[in-house]
């Protein structure tokens, strides 16, 4: 036998003592395993119910196992926070923890790894909208951030965000955040827009740090590329795209016995918002920032002008709100800033809100007043004050448009549906222009008490019937009734295009103040005016053309009949086929006839006499008989 060569029989042990070892180190291992599966499941259990004890939380998972040396998986995990509308559902999630340390030690957890997270808030269903909570509302917040508590979450690494709103329809309106990462006290999460026809794709992040200890919340978004982040739920919420370059935000709540005080900053950069019934094209607002604090009660919130403050551009100024609830709602708004350069408030407005404004150049001082105060228990007794005086004001330059035009003969453009209709002179070279001295008093007359009696004595503005016309929609919880004076009716026509929108109406407001203010146009000029250019049926524009149309006669043959017929139709020109049956108005004329007899011999435009010969019948005999039975 060679030397080194082993024999059968020594072979055959030495395989049985590799065999003995192997099965020992496999029973070993076993074991060890089967200890640790035990100490994970043992730890995870342990984890949970005291993470649930102590956030009040709802923890269901469907397996936990090991992942290596050093981490645990859990699958199907569900959290729900006790009286909370929130609910967290991840596909698997990691603890990063030392299991050997953690079997013979009290060590916390070191860290998460949770893929494809998915977090839903609910309305509540059952909670009805007039039963106010607002200090809940605020604690709903503040108990949702403060499962960033780096007790509970010490370092997590969340890979796909899923973020649903579910309203009270069960309507879902989703939103997706690829990456947050959590360490401590502090989150950053990268966030993409998709982007569509109208916004390029665009990456931004947002950052900040949360304290549970004194309940305070910084929070910065960003956008980290050429195009402007957008914020998301807007669009599907409120048909608003809100694009920046940076919003910063900061929250501090105090608790006392019977509210809660949150105070914070924020700051805006490049904010540009774009939403249909605010304007027809996108508003610029640039920048702005603001100081601000809410007192919180179970049924009211107040925003205190003490200790609020907010800047746009030039302007500052300190406003007041309180929404509360007892009976019923109560709503109060305040704004109350002394003199101030005017030109502040000009050169700060947004672009793209008052186009004809741009470039207006003013000097002079200015102080204004604002206050809205409506119980709905008392609705009639509704306060509404907007007052704005003036010292040595004057207007330096025009800008873009001379707000003068109307006190001369000018071209007259028609829009429709964004489209240039027609257009005709506003002067003597136009045939069918009717100049105030030639037409009839009572016409006149008749119009101005129809539509805006006290427009010699006003300027521009009317409260009293602004402040009826409140009350009523506020009572009915409708548009029901308008308070637009004759000089904004010409406003809107001369200057501005037919949109329905608040930047428009707010446009409307300023270039009305200005005007009247400033004496640009006399009053006369402009019911003469408003006479010659407000539409009077379809495509009929200015008191010759309905003359014609309706009477085949010219405005200074017209009778007190038709007078008040053709007030009648100023409401609605593009709809009168709605206020006949055939060639007679409805029922309904007659009494809109009696009370406009009754308001004109009352004021003493007509007399007893001529009021007792009013007739409501009128001949229809010009081109809209043809327009109201086509088929004849």
């Amino acid at each position: 036998m060679k030397k080194g060569k082993l024999s059968k029989g020594q072979r055959g042990k030495r395989i049985k003592i590799c065999i003995t070892v192997s099965i020992v180190i496999l029973l070993v291992v076993g074991g060890i395993c089967g200890g640790l599966s035990a100490i994970v499941h043992h730890y995870a259990t342990n984890e949970i119910a005291k993470i649930e004890e102590q956030y009040k939380l709802n923890i269901r998972y469907k397996g936990v196992h090991l992942k290596g040396f050093s981490g645990v998986e859990i699958t199907g995990l569900t959290i729900i926070p006790e009286k909370s509308p929130f609910l967290f559902y991840a596909r698997i999630s990691i603890i990063r923890a030392n299991i050997w340390k953690t079997a013979f030690s009290k060590e916390d957890i070191k860290g998460f790894e949770i893929n494809d997270l998915h977090i839903r808030l609910t309305q509540n269903k059952n909670k009805a909208d007039d039963q106010p909570d607002f200090a809940a509302a605020v604690d709903l917040v503040y108990n949702a951030l403060g499962l960033l508590s780096p007790d509970l979450f010490p370092n997590v690494s969340i890979h796909g965000l899923h973020f649903t709103f579910r309203d009270k329809e069960g309507k879902d309106t989703p939103y997706y955040v690829p990456s947050v990462l959590i360490s401590g006290s502090r989150f950053v999460a990268q966030m993409i827009n998709d982007g569509d026809e109208m916004n390029a794709p665009a990456k931004w992040v947002c950052r900040g740090t949360y304290q549970e200890k004194t309940s305070k919340l910084s929070l910065r978004m960003y956008k980290i590329d050429t195009e402007q982040a957008i914020l998301p739920f807007l669009e599907s919420r409120m048909r608003a795209t809100v694009k920046f370059d940076t919003i910063a935000v900061e929250f501090q709540r105090r608790e006392t016995n019977k509210e809660q005080l949150v105070r914070g900053k924020v700051g805006v950069k490049g904010l540009i918002v774009d939403q249909p019934d605010l304007a027809s094209s996108p508003i610029y607002f640039g920048k702005g920032f603001a100081n601000f604090k809410f007192n919180v009660g179970e049924n009211y919130i107040e925003l205190d002008s003490s200790a609020t403050n907010i800047k746009y551009n030039r302007l500052d100024f300190h406003p007041y709100f309180r929404l509360s609830k007892n009976k019923d709602w109560r709503l109060k708004l305040a704004v109350d800033k002394p003199s101030f350069p005017v030109d502040d408030l000009f050169s700060s407005l947004p672009k793209g809100m008052f186009i004809n404004l741009d470039g207006l150049k003013v000097s002079g001082t200015m102080s204004y007043h604002f206050l809205f105060d409506v119980d709905m228990t008392r609705i009639e007794d509704l306060v509404f004050e907007s007052t704005a005086d003036t010292r040595n004001f004057k207007i330096l330059s025009y800008g873009k448009t001379d707000l003068r035009r109307m006190s001369y003969p000018f071209e007259h453009v028609i829009y429709e549906d964004g489209k240039r209709k027609r257009s005709f002179e506003v002067g003597p070279e136009n045939e069918n222009f009717a100049p105030l001295r030639s037409l009839p008093r009572i016409l006149s007359q008749a119009i101005l008490h129809a539509e805006d009696y006290a427009f010699y004595s006003h300027k521009g503005f009317f409260p009293e019937a602004f402040h009826r016309s409140l009350v009523e929609d506020i009572q009915t919880r409708r548009f029901a009734r308008g308070a637009s004076t004759l000089s904004m009716q010409v406003v809107k026509n001369v200057f501005l295009n037919q949109e329905k929108t608040v930047s428009r109406k707010f446009e409307e407001i300023l270039i009305v103040w200005l005007i009247e203010n400033n004496r640009l146009t006399t009053k006369d000029r402009m019911l003469e005016v408003y006479l010659n250019v407000i539409e009077w049926g379809p495509n009929i524009y200015g008191i010759t053309e309905a003359s014609r149309y309706f009477f085949i006669k010219e405005p200074k043959a017209l009778t007190l009949s038709e007078i008040i017929f053709l007030t009648y139709v100023i409401p609605s020109p593009k709809h009168i086929r709605d206020n006949f049956d055939g060639l007679r108005p409805k029922a309904s004329y007659n009494e809109f006839f009696k009370d406009a007899v009754k308001r004109l011999q009352r004021r003493g435009v007509i007399s007893s006499w001529e009021a007792s010969r009013a007739n409501p019948n009128v001949n229809l005999r010009g081109a809209v008989v043809r327009y109201l039975n086509p088929e004849k």
